[in-house]
């Protein structure tokens, strides 16, 4: 058998080929509509916003109605899209933010099976109460809420049965329709997002490695008591069953109601750009999913940080040539711009500075005059133009992998911090942090040098 990604078997045959339709002929769809739109634009400026909306509405639509019907990968997909509320049209938000944490749920017997095979017992011989209903559920498995027979209130969340061969059927079929995409639409090569992707979901099935990722996360947070992360309960954990402590609190997303507990949002965004600041450019290892459903808050407020099911550890190199990067692009000193992308592993087909330099321009430049820290709507078009116009003319030919996890969860902030409707100033905030390694970078250059 040929060499997996998950460690699971593909789906049979013909679920595979059922699935590789469903999604590819989903995807054709929409494409035809919106390539239908550049082809024949309405001249009314109002016509043409009315039929773009509408078109983004019933794509929405055909986008979660394939994913409730196939689940998998596709889930985790429309959970990325609608936490951009930054870039993605309202109409995408609006549906497929209903994938947040409300995947329709498999039944309890399904789940009391797969309790049964990874700890030995029924939940109810296991746990003093286990509810029937679960209070979340998403991608890959449902939330059940518990008491263990010694008075704690526990979260069980419990890997749906077959996920590992949905996964790896869905890896292997989106692999093929992004190499054909990349053939037909050259500026839209998203090959590299995929070979991360490759790699990282399949960490998602071990429910051990998430705790393990939890408390490490929580050990090098636990200074703050602006961060809380559940404890985790080894004895009732396993590889597909991850028991934690259970924590009631708000959605980061439900700003009426953080409003009403007297939570100022913004306080709020700026304990969690501070938190990924310090995971990311301190201790390298990050908590790498940070949409509505895996951020809670709590009054204080204290933001709590759950599921750590896609965790990334960075080597130390690139930690810290990563905040010379983020230094050099504040103060836009485009000599130190280009060595900083170099050291972290960017290439370009000509290997011409100006590339680099355009990059790190297009990423400052982004936030716009008034360095907010997130990316309007109407501004992302005018940067993707730009970014396409840079990279046909001397395309990237190698992007670190580290550095995609890293992009994702700044677009993910990105969408929450336009939720939150944030003032923190973003370039303030990373200042400290990026500097304070950059200079540590610079130190172990000059010793190296004086040895």
């Amino acid at each position: 058998m040929a060499e997996t990604l998950t460690g699971a078997r593909p789906l049979p045959w013909p679920q595979r080929v059922r699935r590789f339709i469903d999604v590819g002929w989903t995807f054709l769809v929409i494409y035809l509509t919106y390539k239908r739109l550049q082809k024949f634009p309405a001249r009314d400026p109002e016509e043409r916003a009315r039929r773009l909306s509408n078109a983004h509405l019933a794509n929405a639509r055909r986008i979660y109605a394939l994913a409730t019907r196939m689940e998998g990968l596709l889930i985790k997909t429309c959970q990325f899209i609608s936490s951009r509320a930054d870039v993605a049209p309202p109409e995408y938000i609006s549906v497929l933010s209903r994938l947040q944490d409300r995947v329709p749920a498999r039944p309890f017997r399904e789940v009391a099976e797969q309790v049964r095979r990874e700890l030995g017992a029924h939940p109810d011989a296991i746990f003093a109460e286990f509810s029937r209903t679960p209070i979340a559920s998403a991608s890959l498995a449902q939330v059940h809420r518990a008491r263990t027979k010694d008075g704690h209130d526990v979260a069980v969340k419990v890997q749906y049965p077959g996920i590992d061969r949905v996964l790896e059927t869905d890896l292997r079929n989106i692999s093929i329709l992004v190499r054909i995409l990349a053939r037909i639409e050259p500026n839209f090569d998203f090959r590299v997002i995929m070979d991360e992707l490759n790699r990282q979901v399949p960490r998602e099935l071990d429910f051990i490695l998430e705790g393990r990722s939890a408390e490490r996360v929580a050990r090098n947070l636990s200074h703050r008591r602006d961060i809380r992360i559940p404890k985790v309960y080894w004895q009732y954990t396993a590889r597909r069953v991850l028991t934690t402590e259970f924590i009631e609190a708000t959605k980061i997303s439900d700003i009426p109601a953080l409003i009403a507990q007297g939570i100022d949002p913004n306080d709020v965004a700026l304990i969690m750009t501070e938190a990924y600041c310090e995971q990311i450019l301190v201790h390298g290892y990050f908590h790498a999913d940070p949409h509505p459903g895996n951020l809670l808050v709590l009054p204080g407020p204290v933001v709590v940080f759950i599921d750590f099911g896609l965790s990334k550890e960075l080597p130390e190199d690139f930690r810290l040539n990563y905040a010379r990067l983020v230094v050099a692009m504040m103060r836009q000193d485009e000599r130190e711009m280009v060595e900083a992308f170099r050291a972290i592993g960017f290439r370009t087909k000509s290997d011409d500075p100006e590339t680099l330099i355009a990059l790190g321009r297009s990423f400052f430049e982004a936030a716009g005059p008034e360095q907010k820290p997130y990316i309007d709507a109407d501004v992302m078009p005018e940067v993707n133009e730009r970014l396409a116009r840079i990279l046909n003319a001397n395309p990237v030919t190698e992007i670190p992998g580290e550095i995609l996890l890293i992009f994702r969860v700044l677009g993910l902030m990105s969408g929450l911090q336009k939720r939150l409707d944030s003032r923190v100033n973003m370039f303030e905030t990373i200042t400290p942090y990026a500097e304070e390694q950059a200079r540590l970078l610079e130190t172990r250059g000059a010793g190296e040098a004086a040895g």
